[in-house]
């Protein structure tokens, strides 16, 4: 606890300084790497396996976000200080962070589709007013690539649900909701940390430039 009050002691005093130092030690991309993992748990342990929530087309293109920032992190935590490492860590992160947004963003939209299609229909109110069959997805994803992940972890990646007609909510917000804020939250922190390192590399190549 001693610890975390000085790490953020540091961080008000000289913010910039604290995240140049931070984005070149080891825990803040396992912390990284356990945020992705504990959505992917999520997902699968409390979502799919308790509540038989079947995962949708989108879900699992989520997923596969989740996973590129898992690997990104704990690529960086290989050696932080190593600009391979980051570089290549930094890309994939990025990569899975803006798609498991756009993504997310994409679920949203379906869910109210399909919620108002529902209510729609509950009403006998006009479907194509409401959006109706908005929420159709496939049952055959594709991955970057053309990994077939569906075939490979099929418990993890092959779609049998419907995309937007969950039921879930927590605080008035639903799935889709809870995904948007996570990734803001990885945009957030990876936003400023990465401007740090570019920061550092810009300030050693200026202190090799002879005088």
């Amino acid at each position: 606890m001693d610890i975390l009050k000085s790490l953020w002691a540091d961080f008000k005093k000289q913010p910039v300084n604290t995240l140049e130092c931070w984005q070149d030690k080891r825990a803040l991309w396992l912390v990284m790497s356990g945020a992705a993992l504990f959505l992917i748990l999520s997902a699968m342990v409390y979502f799919q396996t308790i509540l038989a929530m079947d995962p949708c087309e989108i879900c699992v293109y989520i997923r596969f976000s989740q996973c590129c920032i898992l690997i990104a992190g704990l690529i960086i935590a290989i050696k932080p200080t190593n600009i391979v490492f980051k570089v290549l860590g930094l890309m994939l992160a990025w990569y899975g962070v803006i798609q498991g947004m756009a993504w997310s963003l994409s679920l949203q939209e379906l869910h109210h589709t399909a919620h108002a299609l529902k209510d729609a229909i509950s009403s006998g109110g006009d479907l194509f007013a409401a959006g109706g069959g908005g929420a159709a997805c496939s049952t055959e994803p594709h991955f970057p690539l053309g990994l077939p992940l569906h075939e490979w972890f099929p418990y993890e990646f092959q779609p049998s649900g419907i995309c937007g007609e969950d039921t879930w909510s927590l605080l008035g917000l639903n799935m889709a909701d809870y995904c948007v804020i996570a990734y803001s939250v990885f945009i957030l922190v990876l936003g400023p940390v990465t401007a740090a390192w570019v920061k550092s590399l810009l300030s050693q190549n200026t202190q090799l430039q002879p005088q």
